[in-house]
């Protein structure tokens, strides 16, 4: 049976005034006080630069016939706030679905986690789900070093600190600015090699890239867990906790994607002013386009465009009123592709916690 953290120990994400033993100021005040831990991985300590992809993108059209965007123009700071809302939307269902696993089940993933580990989340954006199974590793009494990667500076010190790292004993929280790309030579570094170490990969951000693409990325991650300290006895416990959608229902996925209130329109066009501040001017005005999601039965993926409004030109390039540019993919994965993922990656899965339909699951793998 599986135990339900919020029995075991009622720690608030932020304060609950009706039983909060801290007065509002000084707990204000703590927070303001508190350093939070922030390391740059960045190649170089430069910021990432998507000027060239998004004039390739634009400029050659890919081998769907398409052309793109960049998807990481998505996660700047307003991206990272825009998302947070859509997690907030009725229809949203992937976040709620993972919360809910995760206080079900956050107890025993604790317990597979070593005291002296390094947790390292991918893309960590709003920590809410997060701080459930970070709660439970505190509450075995667990030394575990949290570091949250993300890509903006000040969504990662906003987040961490909504997180009250002060209201853990035994979980130490840190961040890494920097990439996926960063975080897997950082993760391999000095005394990193010589820890057990777990990855999570929530939210099924897996989907956002193509089957090869995610196939070739777990993989490699698993090569740095492979790697470890050549002149180790035994190789420190590795694992990566990944969450998959596997939700076909397209009138559900669709709504996910595509909610009544807009949340998802704001996320997706954001990605015009993230391109604007990288090319250094306004080539694009967010008012001149449109947001269409559509389900793609063949591939089991939604698909994301934005759509210009009216004939218009980039640089030395046309792009046509109502053509398709892609900005984002969400693919799904039942078991048969759960399965080719695994093999692909070469990755074994070692359990699996799964919703009441078994849509949705989470997987750790070694």
């Amino acid at each position: 049976m599986a135990e339900d953290i919020r029995t075991l120990r009622p720690l608030p994400l932020a304060c609950d005034r009706s039983n909060c033993q801290d007065t509002e100021s000084s707990l204000a005040a703590r927070t303001r006080t508190r350093k939070i831990d922030i390391v740059d991985i960045r190649a170089n300590g430069q910021p990432l630069d998507l000027k060239e992809p998004i004039r390739a993108g634009l400029r050659d059209p890919g081998v769907n016939g398409l052309r793109s965007l960049p998807p990481l123009l998505l996660w700047n700071e307003q991206g990272l706030r825009y998302f947070e809302q859509v997690t907030h939307t009725p229809e949203y269902y992937l976040t709620n679905t993972e919360i809910e696993l995760l206080r079900k089940h956050s107890l025993h993933l604790a317990r597979n986690i070593e005291s002296g580990a390094i947790v390292l989340e991918l893309g960590s954006g709003c920590l809410r789900k997060t701080n459930v199974l970070l709660q439970a590793i505190e509450a075995l009494g667990k030394r575990v070093d949290y570091y949250a990667l993300d890509l903006d500076l000040k969504e990662l010190s906003r987040t961490l600190q909504e997180l009250e790292p002060s209201h853990f004993t035994y979980v130490s929280c840190h961040g890494l600015l920097g990439t996926y790309d960063d975080g897997k030579v950082w993760l391999a570094q000095g005394v990193n090699r010589t820890k057990p170490k777990y990855v999570l990969s929530l939210g099924s951000s897996m989907g956002s890239f193509t089957r090869q693409e995610a196939s070739d990325f777990l993989r490699q991650w698993a090569d740095v867990f492979r790697r470890g300290d050549s002149g180790m006895k035994e190789s420190p416990d590795t694992k990566i906790i990944i969450g998959l959608d596997g939700c076909k229902d397209h009138r559900k996925v669709w709504a996910a994607y595509n909610d009544k209130g807009g949340a998802n329109k704001r996320f997706i066009l954001n990605v015009l002013q993230n391109a604007n501040a990288h090319l250094g001017y306004k080539a694009f005005d967010p008012k001149d386009w449109t947001v269409r999601g559509e389900w793609d039965v063949g591939s089991g993926r939604h698909v994301q465009y934005i759509i210009p409004l009216k004939d218009m030109s980039f640089e030395d390039h046309y792009l046509h009123k109502g053509e398709k540019v892609l900005v984002v993919y969400s693919y799904k994965f039942d078991e048969d592709e759960k399965r080719q993922l695994w093999g692909q990656s070469r990755l074994k899965e070692v359990r699996r916690y799964m919703n009441g339909d078994e849509s949705y699951g989470m997987f750790p793998c070694n």
